[in-house]
């Protein structure tokens, strides 16, 4: 586990204020630090200069909640399930381990090491979906200690670790520099013990005053004598609860664009900014000022600088700093002070966060430029979601008007792009189905409505089920007729002859329906031709349709089909393959064509061919049978 740039004065301040620590002990761990490697706080507790339950107790209440010492963490057994939830990486990148999941209150319980991650909120509530979390804290060691054991199966993690809560001890000459007399104190609290949450098997330490060497050490941060000091953890404390609260109100949002508005307007509520502005590196940008009455744009040499930055921009007074002396736009627009801190998600810096002051300079301090910091590295996850939330969404929308025209096989298809469907019309040739019920009329007028809706559902189930299984797309229904398409929008092999298998299967899952007593009945058109497709309709309502003579067709030999009879034209014939049984009949002419057409009577389909045997014909005139036609005379 790694000290943040921060950590020294986070570690330092609240136990010097607090008596527990001099300048001089100070000045001792950071030797032994420095030697050794690690942090301040092990320094500390490895020394003896500090005993584990005094300085858990001190930051306890700076961060207004309760602490667990590292011999109550090693008796804990972790439930391998949120273990994996929650995940190695994460732990040890936010410095803690969880122990408990309460999936009635949705409330995760972690114990994390001193000082606490500014993002550990944030990603702890994107990671788990978790509406509340509960933080304990802890010595760093005794965190990576529990993370070792529980995520790595180390039994002799905690075996490493001092007595006093610090990581294992490393042996060096400055070792030998320890104090004697604190090196012989007994680390280990003798003091009461008050129960803690029962579920989490966890204590706290009893408030108020605890012996080191020979003094009576009062905690009670709002008594501490040095003003200057107490400002420091009111800020440090100010910047946990911040992060907190910036997280609970912007998540109130879904929408991408309110999310964006709701972080500029929360950032005028936490810094002294006169406006802000969020701009991406697809070029989306967003700003908004406090009063309404300014345009704020991002000077191109503060982006610049902040987007290859690691901890951002601060400037007192942009107008006199050397590294804006050329921005004309910092000129121009009078900027006095304002800080940029880069948006970083986990597929890198997708931006710049920017706060300003025009009227004022030296506006923000060197305290406020971490806070920042923080807050973009919670709104840059917050926009990354949005952003994905929103993508989702879409393709959930957009799959939802595909399925109404397209099978789920061409939807995945058109959602992957590896189609292109071209909504506003193409030329394609199809093979179009119309399949009709036969004296439907007679059978509804004695019935009741809803039982009418009732069969007629269930026929246009048992259609839609025959029409998918051989790959064909439902194009609609018109009243109890159902129309529907091979060849469009995703040409195969085989979709003549899919069709005509299709055709056989639907009426003979409609005989299956009886209504009233009696089966039903159903007469069945194809033909395969050129036509039109595309979206067509309004811009309230489209639908992926064909039209055209091959549509007229196929609806016209549907009209003349007899009870359970699929008749087809020698063009889908000639498609479809050997091995397709039919019987010619009387030429005819139909409404709307001026040559009589032959309608052959389909009876029987052969098994799925390979695709070396189906060999694509030279187009012919309707009704004229092509080399694949076996006809049988009635």
């Amino acid at each position: 586990m790694n000290a943040s740039p921060e950590s020294d004065s986070v570690i330092a301040n609240p136990l010097r204020a607090s008596g527990l620590i001099d300048s001089a002990a100070l000045d001792r761990a950071r030797a032994y630090a420095k030697d050794h490697g690690g942090l301040l706080s092990d320094a500390l507790l490895r020394m003896n200069l500090v005993k584990e339950g005094d300085f858990l107790r001190i930051f306890a209440e700076l961060y207004s909640t309760r602490f667990v010492k590292s011999d109550k963490l090693k008796t804990l057994k972790l439930d391998e399930t949120l273990l994996e939830r929650v995940g190695v990486r994460s732990a040890e990148r936010l410095r803690m381990c969880p122990i408990r999941w309460d999936s009635k209150a949705e409330e995760l319980h972690v114990v994390a090491a001193i000082p606490l991650s500014s993002n550990l909120d944030a990603e702890l509530r994107q990671t788990v979906g978790a509406k509340t979390i509960t933080v304990y804290v802890a010595t760093a060691g005794s965190v990576a200690a529990l993370i070792r054991s529980s995520y790595y199966r180390d039994e002799s993690a905690f075996k490493q670790m001092t007595p006093n809560g610090a990581g294992p001890a490393m042996p060096n000459k400055a070792t030998e520099t320890m104090d004697e007399e604190g090196a012989r104190e007994q680390t280990h609290s003798s003091m009461s013990m008050t129960p803690m949450r029962e579920s989490t098997g966890l204590h706290d330490e009893e408030q108020g005053s605890s012996s080191t060497e020979g003094k009576t050490v009062m905690v009670n941060i709002n008594a501490l004598a040095d003003t200057t000091t107490i400002a420091t953890l009111r800020r440090e404390n100010a910047r946990y609860r911040i992060a907190q609260e910036f997280h609970r109100r912007v998540t109130l949002e879904r929408n991408l664009e309110s999310m964006v508005d709701r972080i500029l307007s929360v950032l005028f509520e936490l810094m002294p900014a006169e406006g802000a502005a969020i701009w991406l590196t697809t070029g989306q940008f967003a700003a908004k000022s406090k009063d309404g009455s300014k345009q704020v744009q991002v000077p191109k040499a503060v982006y610049e600088q902040a987007i290859n930055s690691e901890k951002g921009v601060l400037t007192h007074n942009a107008l006199v700093d050397e590294r804006f002396d050329r921005s004309a736009s910092v000129m121009v627009r009078g900027i006095q002070s304002c800080m940029a801190v880069p948006l970083r998600t986990r597929n890198g810096v997708v931006g710049v966060l920017y706060v300003e002051s025009i009227s004022m300079s030296a506006a923000f301090t060197d305290d406020d430029l971490p806070l920042l910091d923080s807050i973009g590295s919670q709104a840059a996850i917050l926009l990354d979601n949005a952003a994905l939330l929103a993508k989702v969404r879409q393709e959930v929308e957009r799959r939802a008007q595909l399925s109404r025209f397209l099978s789920s096989a061409a939807v995945d298809e058109v959602l992957s792009g590896r189609l292109n469907l071209k909504m506003e019309g193409a030329a394609a040739e199809v093979t179009v189905l119309f399949a009709d019920l036969r004296g439907f009329t007679t059978l509804s007028a004695a019935m009741k409505p809803e039982e009418v809706v009732r069969f007629l559902n269930e026929f246009f189930q048992e259609a839609v089920d025959a029409i998918e299984k051989h790959h064909g797309t439902v194009d609609k229904f018109i009243g109890d007729c159902v129309m529907a398409l091979w060849g469009a929008p995703l040409p195969k092999e085989g979709d003549a002859r899919n069709a005509c298998r299709a055709a056989l299967e639907l009426v003979e899952r409609a005989s299956r329906i009886t209504v009233g007593g009696q089966r039903l009945e159903v007469g069945v058109g194809v033909h395969t031709g050129p036509a039109v497709v595309g979206a067509l309709g309004s811009k309230q309502r489209m639908d992926y349709t064909a039209i055209g003579s091959t549509v007229n067709l196929s609806a016209r030999l549907c009209g003349i089909a007899r009870e359970n009879e699929v008749l087809v034209t020698s063009d889908t014939l000639m498609r479809a393959g050997p091995g397709v049984v039919t019987e010619a009949g009387e030429a005819v002419i139909l409404k709307g064509l001026d040559t009589p057409i032959v309608p052959y009577t389909l009876r029987s389909v052969s098994q799925p061919l390979q695709l070396s045997q189906l060999v694509k014909p030279q187009a012919t005139q309707p009704g004229v049978p092509g080399p694949f036609v076996r006809n049988k005379g009635k």
